[in-house]
């Protein structure tokens, strides 16, 4: 079962639900996990999801997005001014009204309220290779000045850069693919594809 739970990138770079996160003991439909993603290379490790388990194996299994991704379907949209976590910043802030960023959008860990926050993202470049993305979330949108650690929206911002953008190869998304609906057989037999 481990290596179902590993979502391989290449030989040194995957996502991984961390195995602490699955508990046996708990109801695995409501179940939620930490995602991190990892290059051992690198001897990088970044935690930057946190999702039910049931949607997270579900995005992968049968998600439109992934699909599309694997066609070359998702170029990112032209009119997204430099980087997708900017601007899903900028609207979280208020400082825009209307994005289109949140159909790229996959897994994020602002939710769990543990610093820092990061959003992630997948899309095609232009050549149609599938970029994964994972960029910073201010995690202060209607804080007080008090909050310990505070720093301001613009301070946050000022040297604001993507903490990952990699490929992935299609046929090692088809993989995972076919992980999550194992996944999916496994703990949310109800759920699989008959």
């Amino acid at each position: 079962m481990k290596h179902l739970t590993k979502f391989v990138i290449s030989d040194t770079q995957y996502l991984i639900i961390n195995p602490e996160s699955i508990h046996q003991d708990d109801c695995e439909f409501c179940a939620n996990i930490d995602i991190d993603y990892v290059d051992t290379k690198k001897n990088i490790c970044i935690p930057f999801g946190y999702e039910n388990f049931r949607s997270f194996c579900g995005f992968i299994a049968n998600y439109e997005l992934i699909s599309k991704l694997i066609k070359g379907e998702m170029v990112l949209d032209s009119t997204i001014d430099g980087y997708l976590g900017i601007e899903w910043n900028k609207y979280f802030e208020g400082k825009i009204k209307k994005t289109e960023v949140s159909k790229y959008h996959c897994w994020s860990n602002s939710h769990k309220l543990v610093r820092p926050y990061f959003s992630s993202w997948m899309y095609n470049d232009e050549k149609g290779d599938i970029i994964f993305e994972i960029t910073p979330f201010y995690p202060w949108h209607g804080q007080k000045k008090s909050t310990p650690g505070y720093v301001t929206y613009k301070e946050f911002m000022k040297d604001y850069k993507p903490v990952l953008r990699t490929i992935i190869p299609k046929e090692s998304l088809k993989l995972w693919i076919g992980q999550a609906k194992e996944l999916i057989k496994i703990y949310f037999p109800e759920f699989a594809e008959k």
